[in-house]
């Protein structure tokens, strides 16, 4: 199987709406580090906000408050289908996105018991306490990345121990954009669809059929930030069978229609054009 690890890297990050259309001074910074692709943000949650919607995106999250009276760390695990997160109202948090492919360097614990998940990360990762309130100390966005650099990444740096049939079925989802069947991945590589459900769920605790769904959701998501071709026809182009699915996606993944996430869109290009 040829695994290239840097055209699996260079699909993402996912899109996360939310993040900036309900927080303050929301900013991002995607750093590439030997092919493998790193996203840092950071956000601060107005004084009476509660909560951010979020949409599944497949990744593990590092998540820490930089509240100086409230600080705590958390991992959070994708989730699988649109809910709103609850955070600490005018608290600033500094996050970390990990792929699939970091994810497997850091696994203290089965994947699958991540999904749908937020754990303080002392209780995953022994020992972090210390660098996360090291982190939660800095004072901006650029030194809380140089401090992580320097005590994280090398963890996420460490040798690749993940199974080569899950990075190769990574890599035809990230190509076909989520809508290679199971079927194919088996016909492509000589083994059974079983076989490849049970080595998917062991290593990133989702199935081929629920990460494809994702990473389609994901990129068509993309494409309404990205594209001026109306939404409608997104469907086809995306690989859904028609208008139904398409939009019952849609509502599963984000809690709203592909219409009304168009709007929320366009709020969020208006809000980043008044910043």
């Amino acid at each position: 199987m040829n695994i290239n690890r840097i055209q699996i890297a260079a699909n993402l990050p996912p899109v996360q709406y939310g993040f900036r259309l309900e927080t303050i001074s929301y900013q991002e910074r995607l750093i590439p580090y030997q092919g493998q692709t790193v996203l840092y943000y950071q956000y601060v949650m107005g004084s009476e906000a509660e909560s951010i919607r979020v949409v599944p995106d497949g990744c593990t999250d590092i998540l820490i408050c930089c509240d100086p009276f409230r600080p705590h760390s958390l991992l959070c695990g994708t989730i699988l289908q649109g809910e709103s997160i609850r955070f600490l109202p005018g608290a600033t948090y500094f996050g970390i996105r990990l792929t699939p492919l970091q994810n497997v360097q850091i696994r203290p614990l089965p994947f699958r018991d991540l999904i749908n998940q937020q754990l303080p990360l002392t209780d995953v990762m022994k020992g972090v306490g210390s660098m996360c309130d090291a982190i939660a100390e800095k004072e901006t966005f650029a030194l809380r990345i140089a401090f992580f650099e320097q005590a994280f990444l090398p963890l996420l740096l460490s040798p690749h121990t993940s199974s080569e049939l899950v990075d190769y079925c990574l890599q035809q989802i990230y190509r076909t954009r989520g809508t290679v069947t199971v079927d194919q991945l088996a016909r492509d590589i000589g083994f059974s669809t079983r076989y490849i459900r049970k080595k998917f769920v062991e290593t990133l605790g989702l199935s081929p059929k629920q990460y494809s769904r994702i990473t389609r959701f994901q990129h068509t998501l993309s494409s309404m930030l990205t594209s001026t071709a109306a939404w409608s026809n997104l469907a086809t182009e995306h690989g859904y069978y028609d208008q139904a699915h398409f939009i019952k996606d849609f509502k599963h993944f984000s809690m709203f229609t592909p219409m009304q996430i168009h709007s929320l869109i366009a709020e969020v290009a208006e809000k980043t054009m008044i910043l």
